[in-house]
């Protein structure tokens, strides 16, 4: 049945708990119910998901959701909630004011503002009323007897015993491939979980081996039930430890991966190593940011046979349906489809630089987060939040005299006054808000000028796929370099040849090797610095011959690639402020590494058995007994040895 009776509902409440209790209280009835926020009412015996478990939710429908965004305009919650809406639901959206809602400092703005208190952000919250009121959802201040309430009698979806029409040709289409990964995606909604589910019954029916994987374990629950059985679960990196152990043990098992895009490339390379035959179910164009970058960069790592397929008719929800409009264009979901005509070729670009202000006024927030979103995996709703109102951000675009062909997007970093707190920065003691590259060198590096001088970070940087490989990015970078007031630039990103290239060639060196890997690409990431004052010229000369010289010595996988062909092993006052960190303080072992070796070939190798044995080891892993908290430990004790046997590298 399909009509506006059939169609999911949005209200906005606007008061207090003296004024929104009430009403809420005649829902206490409604069955299949869910409180997304902070604090659950007492007297309502709904489901409860604070803003951080909201992803939990994912893989569940519900009938009645409340979004209490009076504790904060939290958007990967709210469009978690809106995705997990069944047909003819209901979800209420507490506010605490609306006439005057920007002036409100949103609490979710310290998550993601770099601040330590709530911000104004009145670009978005303006956005957000404008986006309300273009949809005709209704905003209730008082609450007669008379006002339409949610109806108490729905109730949770029923799973349908059959696939429809769509899932069945689908269904049709796996069984005649030959192919060892297929891959089925589509927004939200459209039965990707009961698919696969489908597909798992069918897999059972003959007798076949199969393994099921997902972010979390309650984000497979639809799946699970469409599938009739208890399927076999394992968490994504325990199946891919078993995987390094011994790949063989699943040469004849089938893996099922639901909610792909939200688990690490890295790991997703690993998981598809292997097994018989693998379906992956995904969304794209969604609010995680799994966008079609996601399946691009899937596919260039991905060494096996694959097809694709995709599943358009919505399910959960009827055709049209409003509140999935209403997030699409709040989140602008369909920004990367923005239409983009060739320019011609010679025509003169602008660069020029924008503030977030002049971003909004000008409508230019759009075709700029579509780039953002074509060129960058996980570009989230969190990204747009910090487009739109977070502070000290500035933004460079490209553009000819219609459409937007490049953009950089940076971020004010260092100049810190505080010797106390740069000094507890460096020992480990604090990590404030903000500030990652100069925090990261001051604590790793051992390099507090870091966070003493000015700096602007490359948070993103993008350019329209047609326009690559014709300078625009560097020359964003030159313009950038001869505009801006600070000591230096720097870059963050996950290390490959043709992006170290890149940044070489726009005057960045490399100056640290980080130890995680980045989720998107599953490269380490390494940080780069382009100097551009005298002051940021001298720190950025002391960070690269600090990281030329322990190189040599470095335990990092991309250290060979940089590695001088002789260790240097003369000890400097650098190395016995890096022990001294380590040992006293929160230091890293991996920041102290190079220090403990050149201390250690000085010293009688008897005091520092552990140290010893770990540097002997092949791979470098911390072995003890009692853990690795243990075995830190034990090296931080090892380490006031040894400096206590050389008194004088300290003076």
């Amino acid at each position: 049945m399909t009509g506006v009776n059939q169609q999911r509902k949005v209200q906005c409440w606007v008061g207090d708990d003296g004024v929104l209790f009430p009403p809420l209280a005649r829902l206490s009835g409604i069955k299949s119910a869910v409180w997304i926020g902070d604090h659950l009412p007492p007297f309502l015996p709904f489901a409860h998901f604070d803003f951080k478990q909201a992803k939990n939710m994912l893989g569940q429908e519900f009938a009645l959701i409340v979004y209490d965004a009076r504790a904060g305009l939290n958007l990967d919650a709210l469009a978690i909630a809106s995705g997990t809406l069944q047909r003819k639901g209901v979800l209420l959206i507490l506010l605490p004011q609306w006439a005057t809602l920007s002036a409100w400092h949103d609490p979710d703005s310290v998550r993601w503002s770099g601040e330590n208190r709530p911000i104004l952000t009145p670009h978005f919250l303006r956005y957000f009323q404008q986006k309300v009121q273009e949809y005709g959802f209704p905003i209730h201040h008082t609450f007669f007897p008379s006002l339409s309430l949610p109806d108490r009698s729905i109730s949770a979806v029923n799973f349908q015993a059959e696939p429809t029409a769509e899932q069945a040709q689908l269904l049709h289409h796996l069984n005649q491939c030959s192919e060892e990964v297929l891959i089925v995606t589509a927004k939200r909604g459209r039965g990707k979980s009961a698919l696969a589910g489908f597909w798992a019954r069918q897999l059972l029916q003959h007798k076949q081996s199969l393994i099921l994987t997902a972010p979390n374990k309650a984000a497979a629950t639809i799946l699970q039930a469409f599938a009739n059985s208890e399927l076999e679960f394992s968490a994504p990196d325990l199946l891919c430890a078993q995987i390094a152990q011994n790949p063989s043990e699943f040469a004849d098992t089938w893996l099922l991966i639901d909610e792909a895009a939200m688990i690490p490339l890295s790991l997703l390379t690993q998981l598809t190593s292997t097994f018989k035959g693998i379906l992956c179910t995904t969304t794209i164009q969604s609010y995680e940011g799994t966008g079609r970058g996601f399946l691009l960069k899937f596919l260039a790592n991905l060494d096996r046979t694959f097809a694709h397929f995709k599943l358009h008719q919505p399910l959960r929800w009827q055709a049209n349906d409003q509140l999935e409009a209403f997030m699409d264009d709040l989140l602008l979901l369909q920004a990367e489809d923005l239409p983009f005509a060739q320019p011609p070729l010679g025509q003169r670009l602008q660069y020029q630089r924008y503030s977030q202000h002049a971003l909004y006024q000008q409508q230019k927030i759009a075709p700029l987060y579509g780039l953002l979103t074509r060129a960058h995996y996980r570009t989230s709703p969190l990204d747009l939040r910090r487009l739109f109102d977070a502070p000290k951000q500035h933004f460079y675009l490209a553009e000819n005299e219609e459409q937007l062909l490049g953009a950089v997007w940076l971020v004010e970093e260092g100049n810190l006054q505080s010797d106390t707190l740069i000094r507890d920065i460096e020992r480990g003691l604090r990590r404030p808000r903000g500030n990652l590259v100069p925090q990261l060198l001051c604590f790793q590096a051992h390099l507090p000028q870091a966070c003493r001088l000015s700096s602007l970070r490359i948070s993103r940087i993008a350019v329209q796929p047609d326009w690559q490989q014709q300078g625009i990015g560097q020359q964003l970078i030159q313009q950038i370099s001869q505009q801006v007031a600070v000591d230096f630039l720097s870059v963050s990103f996950g290390y490959t040849e043709q992006l170290a290239s890149f940044w070489h060639k726009c005057g960045f060196r490399l100056v640290h090797l980080c130890e995680q890997k980045e989720a998107s690409s599953g490269c380490y990431s390494v940080i780069g610095l382009k100097p551009l004052s005298p002051a940021g010229k001298h720190f950025c000369q002391q960070a690269y011959q600090q990281f030329q010289r322990n190189l040599g010595l470095s335990w990092h996988p991309l250290a060979r690639y940089f590695s001088p062909s002789t260790p240097l092993w003369q000890f400097d006052q650098q190395d016995g402020r890096a022990l001294t960190h380590f040992a006293y303080f929160q230091g890293s072992l991996t920041a102290a590494l190079p220090a403990i070796q050149r201390l250690l070939a000085q010293s009688d190798k008897n005091i520092c058995p552990h140290l010893s044995t770990l540097l002997q080891s092949a791979s470098g892993e911390m072995v003890c007994v009692g853990g690795k908290k243990h075995g830190l430990k034990i090296c931080r004790e090892e380490v006031k040895k040894l400096l206590q046997n050389h008194t004088g590298v300290l003076s």
